[in-house]
């Protein structure tokens, strides 16, 4: 049995101090026994030294403020003891992971961080509190690299309503000495480090953080001589700083801010434009009035501005920025007249309001309309990433690809992102592309700048090209996918770890886990090596690059193939093994056999989906790698997110035409694909429901019937039996109450403060703590309230993430319920398609089945809103995509046998309701509706001539023959003919 070592005597001397002094004294040695000496801190840890630090910190602060009449020297030994406390565990944190459980178990962060959030905090001890939370939040990943989503402990506390003031005014203070720039810039890499959960991001964005970065991007802006000629006459407009911020120093790092800014607004267009927005922006990029001087605008005694009388325009139209930018070439569309040389006369790009100064054939294609103006951080952005190097331009880069992909950046960048942006980022993914070392107080410590360069960079393009076919040619065309399947290659190759692990005389090592000790004396698992982490983010980044290139080009795809690479993407798809020593964690394992951690897995199914969309690669390469069974073991993986990616890439292996359909149904996917759609996440149930469509269609009737059993008939039952349009209805009244009604309502935002929604201008002074600096003295002549949002853009940015939420949901909503429709006709088509509607009717019930397909189709009325001063009601209809898979149920059974035609025909409401859609503004439903006529009268022999007559009557009476009559000369080809088909069947059945 291991015996525990004897307590350092340190550590006794420490315990057993009874003055400050004499504590600082063993805490400086202390300090100075662990600075490198891994296996001296281990010994230190299960000794109990944390919990010695955490009462050190916790009895020596808050201390008395400096200026009270009693004992100054003992405020400055508490201080020191404090320091000296914080030095030591931040030496302990250096040492990975495995310090970083009993870190955790201690009361140590919350104590750190109320420290920092006092406003008595000196900056002597924000910068080395600041640094210790970073060594913390660098080496959170290295703990567990399988677990998704990260760790949000640390994000949970530095986040959180009372801490998150302190973040805002560190970052919010002017670049004075280094120690305050050390500060900023290490506030901003915790953002960039930790911020992953959208509360978070909002938060940030409502309590003012984004607008003190939008003022360090300023301070930057005017230090590069950036500022639009004219904004000194726009300092007094609403929203605007007063007076431009002090220029950043030369020593200043850009790239912490833009990845902090670019981490908060990702994936929310409202966060975007409260950034674009914010007084700090719009202060050195006010909005463009047409290039007028200030001297030509005045304003009136109401307060409305005007052009005098001899106001002539100074460059038109044109972003000054812009004239910075190199010019690009332009390309038409296929279908413009005359030479390419020349652009087409009249087109509308001579109609926009930007630049005439390039010449003609290299200007910029089009233009978004005024009240759409660009804002010029954009083409600043673009100047930055052209002039500036290392990780300043990869962040520049992502932020304006974010910009970009929230419609931010308008149409009209893609040609110049095309020839100035694609090959910068395609540069980067070089073997031979190195970064010059740039040491900083954001560095982690544990990568080279190139490492840390190169694992973001294939993701950046990834989300630049995504959906952009010409963006994606440009890089294709610049050899990207030749060189991510090369570098998805190598990071199978295996690494050697340059380090070794420690030595110990026992031979298990030290106690990591004895019942007998506190959580706060345990060492923690000992992790992963950062090399390790590196690769599976580099791999994970290259996955997604390759995704995004392919998904509709199929030469694309098989390029991929061509380049050797689908085998790697399908080892990208094996989790790892679960049974794997604890103890292999601290030595790289990145070969197939070792498997990839859940964000690899995610990546890898994304590009295992785009891959299968080809029919020829489905065929061949991905059958040959052997695709499915590493997607059928995903499909029961612990976490939630990647069974949904699963799913997704399932679909497409699902389809009739693939060879891998009767894999799927061999395997006994289909129990498992049913629980998901039974599954109370959304996302999952959807994926679900569409890789079943999929799986049914065509198929044996005992498998589909198998579906159905599953699924379970009453499930099936309610699905189509919710009424979308009235959850809809509720919902926009609700949000429309919300918005318009006169009295006040109130809400507890992402800060925990009560905030009057409809009358925002009433609290526009609030003094409440977590929006007021807590400086007494701001250090520069500035504002420091500019630096926090005002009531009305909080107001704003909160209704717009409320509106984003429940959008999605009315969506979702939606989408499950069309999945459904869908399940249900693809049941009903192939052979035995009648023998699956007699099955429908039975298990679902006929008339409930008939009763879900009418409600779905009852014209809805209009509906009042309440609380609105004016008469106008909502028109409130049935969503395009639930009619159009309603009427396909209702073809596939009119395609029936004459008992279920004279099923439908004898229903009370279903061809009524029908008969209000033949003339619906989307295509498929006009087309379904004249389908599910042709099927009513159509006969199948002699003996159903009757039958089909008394349906056609029925038609007529229900005015089918006027709808029909109003289809003839339908601008789709398709539906023309289909109706006349249609009247052909009723006039011979009417003359008969």
């Amino acid at each position: 049995m291991m015996t525990r070592a004897a307590t350092p005597p340190i550590l006794l001397q420490l315990q057993s101090s009874d003055t400050t002094s004499s504590q600082v004294v063993c805490l400086r040695s202390l300090k100075n026994e662990l600075i490198g000496h891994d296996q001296r801190k281990e010994t230190y840890v299960i000794a109990g030294v944390i919990p010695v630090l955490g009462q050190v910190l916790a009895s020596r602060w808050p201390v008395k403020p400096a200026g009270t009449e009693s004992g100054s020297s003992q405020t400055s030994d508490d201080l020191e003891a404090c320091l000296q406390a914080i030095l030591v565990v931040a030496s302990l944190a250096q040492g990975g992971p495995t310090f970083l459980s009993p870190i955790f178990a201690s009361d140590i962060i919350p104590t750190l961080l109320s420290i920092i959030s006092s406003p008595d905090c000196p900056q002597s001890f924000c910068l080395p509190i600041l640094r210790l939370v970073n060594t913390i939040a660098d080496r959170l990943p290295l703990q567990s690299q399988d677990q998704w989503p990260r760790d949000t402990r640390l994000a949970d506390s530095i986040f959180a309503p009372e801490t998150v003031g302190a973040i805002r005014r560190i970052i919010a203070q002017a670049y004075g000495n280094s120690a305050s720039q050390a500060c900023i810039e290490l506030a901003a890499a915790l953002i960039g480090k930790l911020c992953t959960e959208e509360v978070h991001k909002t938060t940030l964005a409502e309590c003012g953080v984004l607008d003190a970065l939008a003022v360090k991007i300023a301070s930057f802006v005017v230090a590069k001589g950036f500022v639009l000629p004219g904004a000194e006459g726009h300092l007094r407009d609403p929203g605007a700083l007063g007076e431009f911020p002090p220029a950043a120093p030369a020593s200043a790092r850009l790239a912490p801010i833009l990845r902090a800014v670019t981490v908060i607004i990702e994936q929310s267009k409202s966060r975007a434009e409260h950034f674009l927005s914010s007084p700090g922006v719009v202060t050195v990029f006010p909005r463009q009035i047409h290039g007028f001087g200030p001297n030509d605008i005045k304003r009136g005694p109401w307060g409305a501005t005007y052009l005098s009388g001899s106001a002539v325009p100074r460059n038109p139209g044109v972003n000054p920025v812009d004239t910075l930018l190199p010019s690009v070439p332009i390309t038409y569309p296929k279908s413009s007249s005359g030479s390419t040389n020349f652009p087409p006369l009249g087109g509308p790009g001579l109609q926009r309001g930007h630049s005439h100064s390039f010449p003609t054939p290299f200007s910029l294609a089009e233009t978004s309309s005024p009240e759409e103006e660009e804002n010029s951080i954009v083409p600043w952005l673009l100047c930055i990433l052209r002039s500036e190097g290392g990780m300043v331009r990869l962040m520049a880069a992502r932020l304006v690809t974010v910009l970009f992909r929230l419609g931010l950046a308008k149409k009209h960048r893609v040609p110049m992102f095309s020839y100035l942006l694609v090959p910068i980022l395609i540069r980067m993914l070089d073997k031979d592309f190195t970064v010059p070392e740039e040491p900083g107080p954001s560095d982690d410590g544990l990568l080279t700048p190139t490492q840390r360069l190169k694992e973001e960079a294939p993701a950046v393009l990834a989300n630049l090209v995504m959906d952009d076919q010409e963006l994606q040619k440009h890089a294709v065309d610049g050899h990207a996918l030749k060189r991510l399947s090369q570098l998805l290659k190598e990071t199978y190759n295996p690494v050697a770890e340059t380090s070794r692990p420690m030595w110990y005389p026992e031979e298990d090592g030290p106690v990591r886990d004895p019942e007998s000790t506190s959580a706060d004396c345990r060492l923690g698992p000992p992790g992963y090596s950062p090399t390790l982490c590196h690769v599976m983010r580099y791999r994970e980044s290259i996955l997604k690059a390759v995704a995004a290139l392919v998904p509709f080009k199929d030469e694309y795809r098989k390029l991929v193939c061509e380049h050797g690479v689908v085998p790697y993407i399908i080892d990208s798809l094996k989790p790892r093994p679960t049974d794997a020593p604890a103890d292999a964690a601290s030595v790289p394992k990145n070969t197939a056999a070792d498997g990839n951690p859940t964000p690899t897995l995610l990546a890898a199914c994304g590009a295992a989906r785009m891959l299968t969309r080809s029919v020829s690669v489905l065929r061949t390469s991905l059958v040959d790698a052997g695709v499915a069974p590493p997607l059928f073991i995903l499909l029961k993986h612990p976490d939630l997110e990647v069974q949904i990616a699963a799913t997704a890439a399932l679909c497409n292996l699902a389809l009739d035409f693939s060879p891998m359909k009767e894999a799927i149904v061999q395997a006994g996917i289909i129990p498992t694909l049913c629980e998901h759609a039974r599954s109370s996440n959304t996302k999952l149930r959807i994926e679900s429901l569409w890789a079943l469509k999929h799986v049914v269609f065509n198929t044996a009737n005992d498998i589909k019937m198998k579906v159905v059993e599953d699924l379970s008939p009453a499930w099936i039952r309610q699905i189509i039996s919710q009424d979308p349009v009235s959850s809809m209805a509720k919902r926009g009244l609700e949000e429309e109450t919300e918005n318009t009604r006169g009295i006040t309502m109130g809400r507890v935002n992402s800060a925990g403060e009560q905030v009057d929604f409809l009358n925002p201008m009433e609290d526009s002074n609030e003094s409440g703590g977590d929006f007021r600096m807590s400086d007494s003295t701001p250090p520069s002549k500035l504002n420091l309230d500019k630096f926090l949002p005002d009531a009305r853009r909080r107001h704003k940015l909160v209704l717009h993430e409320n509106l984003k939420q429940s959008t999605q949901s009315r969506q979702d909503d939606i989408a499950v319920q069309e999945q459904t429709f869908d399940l249900l006709r693809n049941l009903l088509c192939g052979n035995g398609a009648t023998e699956m509607i007699d099955y429908l009717f039975r298990e679902i019930g006929q008339e409930e089945l008939l009763d879900a397909l009418a409600e779905n189709l009852r014209p809805r009325n209009t509906i009042q809103l309440p609380h609105r001063r004016d008469s106008s009601n909502r028109i409130v209809s049935v969503p395009h995509e639930i009619l159009s898979a309603v009427t396909a149920v209702i073809i596939h059974i009119a395609a029936g046998l004459t008992r279920h035609r004279q099923v439908l025909i004898s229903h009370r409401d279903l061809l009524r309701s029908l008969a209000s859609y033949f003339n619906h503004s989307h295509r498929d439903i006009r087309i379904n509706c004249v389908w599910v006529v042709i099927n009513l009268v159509y006969e199948d022999d002699h003996n159903d001539r009757e039958e089909c007559r008394e349906r056609a009557a029925r038609l007529k009476a229900l005015g089918v023959t006027d709808r029909l009559a109003s289809l003839k000369d339908d601008s789709d080809l398709d539906i023309k003919e289909r109706t006349k088909i249609a009247i052909s069947l009723l006039n011979q059945l009417g003359s008969a």
